[in-house]
């Protein structure tokens, strides 16, 4: 079975308990990290995972807490002895900024430093990235501030399916990427508040509840959350299971 990780569960706004958030996907034979937050390789380190594990980095956008660990990512799997290429899939755009940070510290000079393959993920609809060793994947557009990928991962062995709204407000696409998931992860940034870019705790249980998933798991929340308030938010909206995640939560799917 298949298991999600949850390195961080964080928004933007720094916290002494929640790093950004960003996930680690893992299949008996696969690792595919989710964006790339904080220190990623202190995270996996914690984990007991190399940052030479890690094949595949999919990128949801460019928004610094969701790709700042990029290039520290990258140093300490050539560090660790890396030889083999790296995938990374994303936006146009977002694959742009992951290169651009890479020739911000002049990674060119590190010597034989492994090849990073980029693909360019381009969702005129819903798009079919390559499969992933035990995965397939699929994207859609979310509704933020920046161009921005909401994913849907399923395991083809077992055909369960696990959905990330990545950032977002509300939108059709996330419902659709999501339908009848087992595991839905979406954002919660603000408990009531609406905005154009991000979703309450409310609207995830909303969006769940149209998608028909089985169990909604809240992240990129706030500082300081009452992770009950935010649960009772969703659960307005959604009769299914609801948990606010913490970092290093283990769930399998």
């Amino acid at each position: 079975m298949a298991q999600v990780i949850l390195l961080g569960t964080g928004s933007a706004w720094s916290s002494p308990t929640r790093e950004n958030t960003f996930l680690l996907v893992r299949g008996a034979t696969t690792n595919i990290l989710i964006d790339v937050a904080g220190s990623p390789a202190q995270r996996l380190a914690q984990l007991g995972v190399s940052p030479a594990e890690i094949d595949h980095i999919i990128l949801t956008h460019n928004h610094p807490d969701h790709v700042y660990g990029y290039p520290i990512l990258m140093l300490n799997a050539w560090m660790a002895g890396r030889k083999e290429p790296l995938h990374v899939y994303g936006l146009q755009t977002t694959l742009n900024s992951a290169k651009a940070l890479m020739n911000a510290v002049s990674f060119r000079e590190w010597p034989n430093f492994f090849k990073i393959k980029y693909h360019v993920v381009t969702p005129n609809s819903i798009a079919k990235l390559p499969p992933i060793g035990e995965f397939d994947i699929e994207a859609m557009l979310a509704k933020h501030y920046v161009p921005t990928i909401a994913l849907r991962i399923t395991e083809r062995a077992t055909g369960s399916v696990l959905a990330y709204s990545a950032d977002t407000a509300p939108h059709e696409n996330i419902v659709e990427i999501a339908r009848d998931a087992n595991l839905f992860f979406h954002e919660a940034t603000e408990l009531n508040t609406s905005s154009a870019g991000h979703s309450t705790a409310f609207e995830a249980g909303a969006e769940a509840a149209a998608a028909h998933v089985k169990s909604l798991v809240l992240v990129h929340v706030p500082p300081n959350v009452n992770p009950e308030q935010w649960r009772r938010a969703a659960k307005q909206n959604f009769r299914g299971k609801v948990r606010v995640a913490n970092d290093f939560d283990v769930i399998e799917f």
